[in-house]
């Protein structure tokens, strides 16, 4: 089974080199190694973090991921742990949860809880679209804020795989103790290889209507697999277009992600 796995795979020139490169000796553990290099190197992880405009696509069937994240503004720093798993093929469920720690006022620190559901209608390649659409939200626990929005996905090759374009538009639904109201939600973002396991985006994204919550925003992103298919490391920086100053958001995060054993 093993001398299949390595032999017929794509990936073995690349398994040869590593293992050639640290010298294994045994057999079986040489053969075990390539295995798991030509698992991992085959398994693609969709857009998701730092981006805040989604891509067309899903974990792969059985899969599940960890994506975490710290959040740093003047005012506010927020840490992410935000799980999500596909166990039918075509739907993502994600159900998050964050401290958010007041940088003036420990008073104000809060929690909040976020969930999503994705479904993909056509992944896309490097000649063809791809399509999904989302619904999920957000609650934060201090103030009783919610929100709940639904949105659809388009994912456009420009130059093949090597340059992507991710679009969203939808709507969300605020509500907060004075009451709630409706806004449009959109993102538009550009989304390019610039090495062999390292993407770069540039992305603008916001929502219709008045106020500090209908800013448009910009947020410029860098990822980096450290293991093929399971194992990113991401960092982003933006705020709101005039807003720098007292509104910057930097992250940075690592996402995980699992062999495909739901299935």
């Amino acid at each position: 089974m093993f001398q299949v796995l390595v032999f017929l795979r794509p990936c073995t020139l690349q398994a040869q080199q590593f293992l050639a490169a640290r010298r294994l000796r045994n057999r079986k553990v040489r053969l075990l190694v390539a295995a798991m290099f030509c698992t991992a190197a085959s398994t693609s992880v969709h857009a998701g973090r730092p981006m805040a405009t989604d891509d067309a696509a899903v974990l792969d069937e059985g899969a599940c991921q960890l994506e975490t994240w710290t959040e740093h503004s003047p005012g506010l720093n927020t840490t992410w742990l935000n799980p999500s798993c596909n166990p039918f093929g075509a739907t993502e469920f994600a159900l998050g949860a964050a401290r958010q720690q007041d940088r003036k006022d420990s008073t104000n620190n809060s929690s909040l809880i976020s969930w999503q559901i994705k479904h993909l209608l056509r992944d896309y390649d490097a000649q063809h679209a791809g399509f999904a659409v989302a619904t999920g939200g957000q609650h934060t626990r201090l103030s009783g804020d919610n929100e709940i929005f639904i949105k659809g996905i388009t994912t456009l090759p420009l130059m093949g795989e090597r340059l992507l374009a991710h679009i969203n538009a939808g709507g969300i639904r605020q509500r907060d103790r004075q009451g709630g109201n409706y806004r449009g939600a959109w993102g538009v973002a550009l989304d390019g290889a610039v090495g062999s396991a390292t993407r770069a985006s540039l992305e603008t994204f916001g929502m219709t209507g008045t106020g500090s919550a209908a800013r448009t925003n910009w947020q410029a992103g860098l990822r980096r697999e450290l293991i093929p298919g399971r194992l990113q490391l991401d960092a982003s920086i933006g705020s709101p277009f005039g807003h720098w100053s007292d509104s910057r958001i930097v992250t940075v995060g690592l996402v995980f992600v699992t062999p495909a054993f739901m299935r």
